[in-house]
């Protein structure tokens, strides 16, 4: 039996932690910005497939779909590009500690995405233009670099974003050959290397007091794993303009050191910020400036569901596109064009089984693993190991055993205890009530339980429409065909094909949901909580609803941009429909 009986809202559970309103905003901005960016991502791929194999088979019709979906991503391009830089303005304003973190430890890979960002529209647009300029593969290496310069992109921001959910060198406070939490050791631990001449000052049985643990010597200091409750606390002070003798740091300073020359009283007077900043330059110095957010042990699998997903959205949509194409031009004279669209039907369908395929077998499972490993606070939340909510995992047959063997490898292995967390394991020890009245509950909600689930339910059903298609497509050869049929009028009906975009994007929407509201009370994870992150001058609930407005306002703009360039110019011709 799991904890005490209760109920938990789970909504009001998410709600008090830190910034309500501006998370909301966040969430409104990044979602939206996601949105759109997911097709970017995948019709430049969607596109540079279908040409390689136009090259193949040297048929027009593979050339005129490789071309329309790359004009879908031209036009979807530039309000994706308007839409980051609005959600960049929203980081920057709402969350300013973070991103000024960023810029002095993390820069690189946001540097490095300005880069990325220049060859996305060179190489965009020159291809966009001199369509018809250049021979095929000339075409075909533009179209490669036009899809690879939006990959590039996302790989900086996705291991920036990886970081914050599991930074490099975190150390997890569960052990899953005991089915114990570490957090009386003083679990999860943060890995930095200490500065030898700041090593020097400290004393280290109070070190080991409080749970730090000295594992190795490194050339440029000593390898520290120091509690996250710790490194957050002086993260906090750091930022709240705290000194030495005032901080944390005060116990753990060695009193020898402090007797033994006039240099103790200058660490005593010294900004907190200025000594937690060589140990930080000097951590990252030893990772390596340019690696040290692609060596987080969640990025490879963030990378990769991360396209997963974008690709999955942009492919359902056109499948769903193309349905709707079925039906309208089934009674067209037009046979070259009733071709192509059934070329690009059945190409959409497949393309939609592999790709949820993949992303549910392949990179889902190695994401759920990794948050598994190294977010088990997270991974508890997620399967909801507690009796104070219904638990959608009892309705599986065997309960735990299947989220255990995904996970672990193992179906009789402990999943983690949700009310075994203690609501303060982010609380510094020294300061345990006052941290406590600032960050909340310590636990991630449990909300991400039903967001999750519901996106796997959502998920599997997108995947049989795929499996029903393609199958029956395989057995009657001709879209026509299947349209004759019951289950063809019922599959491929105007209605479904609009309710599958808007269960694909759901789907997508819920996945973000559970990494970003399952990382709190934390901005970054075991080093910065969300209250030391937010901004001074929050949000109100009407600027909410304006931002709101605004990105509302850039969708509808988008999709009356989509349908007038890009889906009426392919109507059939009139009075042959």
């Amino acid at each position: 039996m799991r904890g005490g009986m209760g109920v938990i809202d789970v909504v009001e559970q998410w709600r008090q932690y830190p910034a309500f309103h501006d998370r909301v905003l966040s969430i409104i901005g990044i979602e939206v910005h996601w949105a759109v960016l997911q097709y970017v991502l995948g019709l430049s791929f969607l596109s540079f497939i279908a040409y390689l194999i136009y090259m193949r088979t040297n048929d027009e019709k593979w050339r005129k779909l490789s071309y329309t979906l790359f004009k879908g991503f031209v036009i979807v391009f530039a309000v994706g590009a308007a839409t980051g830089t609005a959600s960049e303005f929203g980081l920057v304003l709402l969350w300013p500690n973070v991103t000024e973190a960023a810029g002095r430890y993390i820069y690189f890979p946001l540097y490095a995405e300005v880069f990325a960002f220049i060859m996305e529209i060179v190489f965009i647009y020159l291809t966009y233009y001199a369509w018809r300029k250049f021979g095929r593969r000339a075409l075909a290496v533009l179209l490669l670099l036009s899809f690879v310069g939006p990959w590039y992109s996302a790989a900086m921001i996705l291991s920036v974003n990886s970081y914050m959910v599991a930074p490099t060198g975190i150390v997890p406070a569960y052990d899953v050959k005991t089915g114990h939490w570490l957090y009386d050791q003083g679990y999860p631990k943060v890995t930095v290397v200490v500065p030898n001449d700041i090593a020097g000052a400290l004393n280290v049985t109070a070190l080991q007091a409080v749970g730090a643990s000295i594992v190795g010597q490194a050339d440029n200091g000593v390898i520290v794993q120091l509690p996250s409750r710790v490194v957050q606390r002086l993260v906090y002070e750091a930022w709240r303009g705290y000194k030495v003798k005032d901080s944390i740091l005060a116990a753990v300073i060695s009193t020898t050191y402090l007797q033994g020359s006039g240099s103790g009283s200058e660490l005593l007077n010294a900004p907190v910020k200025a000594v937690l900043d060589q140990v930080l330059v000097n951590t990252v110095m030893y990772v390596g400036p340019t690696m040290v957010t692609f060596k987080s042990p969640v990025y490879l699998a963030t990378l990769f569901h991360s396209i997963g997903a974008a690709l999955t959205v942009s492919i359902f949509t056109v499948l769903a596109a193309y349905t709707i194409r079925l039906v309208q031009t089934r009674n067209t004279s037009d046979e070259e064009y009733k071709e192509y669209v059934k070329a690009a039907f059945k190409f959409s369908a497949v393309a939609a089984l592999v790709i949820i395929a993949v992303q549910g077998f392949v990179s889902g499972h190695e994401m759920g693993r990794a948050i598994a490993e190294y977010n088990p606070e997270k991974f508890a939340a997620i399967e909801a190991t507690t009796n104070k909510i219904f638990r959608v995992t009892s309705l599986l047959p065997g309960g735990e055993k299947l989220p255990a063997l995904l996970a672990y490898g193992d179906p009789n292995a402990p999943l983690p205890d949700y009310d075994a967390i203690p609501d303060d394991y982010c609380a510094c020890i020294l300061h345990e009530q006052e941290d406590m009245a600032r960050i909340g509950s310590c636990k991630p909600p449990l909300i991400i339980h039903y967001m999750y689930y519901t996106k796997i339910g959502l998920g599997i059903l997108l995947g049989l429409y795929a499996l029903a298609i393609t199958y029956y497509l395989w057995r009657l050869r001709d879209p026509e065909k299947l349209q004759s049929t019951f289950l063809g009028k019922w599959l491929l009906g105007i209605p479904q094909a609009v309710a599958v975009i808007f269960i694909v994007h759901l789907v997508s929407f819920l996945g973000w949901g559970v990494r970003e509201i399952g990382r709190k009370p934390w901005t970054i994870y075991g080093v910065m909580t969300t209250d030391v992150a937010h901004t001074a001058n929050p949000a109100s609930p009407g600027a909410v609803a304006l931002v709101a407005a605004f990105f509302l306002a850039m969708l509808g703009a988008l999709a009356y941009s989509v349908y007038r360039f890009l889906w009426v110019p392919g109507l059939p011709r009139e009075g042959e429909a």
